[in-house]
């Protein structure tokens, strides 16, 4: 379990992860993440694809954004994944 950032209600927000063998593709190397996102109150699944220097972030449906901005939990998770994949 990784900490990201503290939510409004001063609750950590973490992320929990598992990380897919990495895949050959033209042009790199795709590095799949997968896991949940959470304050201890809501979660939410989330998936991270890295491939050359693009990020997708796709989360679930979840109460948890009311609590945290997402774009914060986004830019946290990206610095996260750029560490585990290099």
């Amino acid at each position: 379990m990784i900490y990201i950032t503290n939510d409004m209600l001063d609750q950590a927000v973490y992320f929990d992860l598992r990380k897919s063998e990495p895949r050959r593709r033209t042009g790199g190397v795709e590095h799949l993440f997968q896991g949940l996102v959470g304050n201890g109150v809501t979660e939410t699944a989330v998936t991270i694809r890295s491939w050359c220097d693009c990020l997708e972030v796709a989360f679930g449906r979840s109460e948890l954004f009311s609590f945290v901005e997402e774009q914060t939990v986004r830019k946290r998770l990206g610095e996260v994944v750029r560490e585990l994949a290099h």
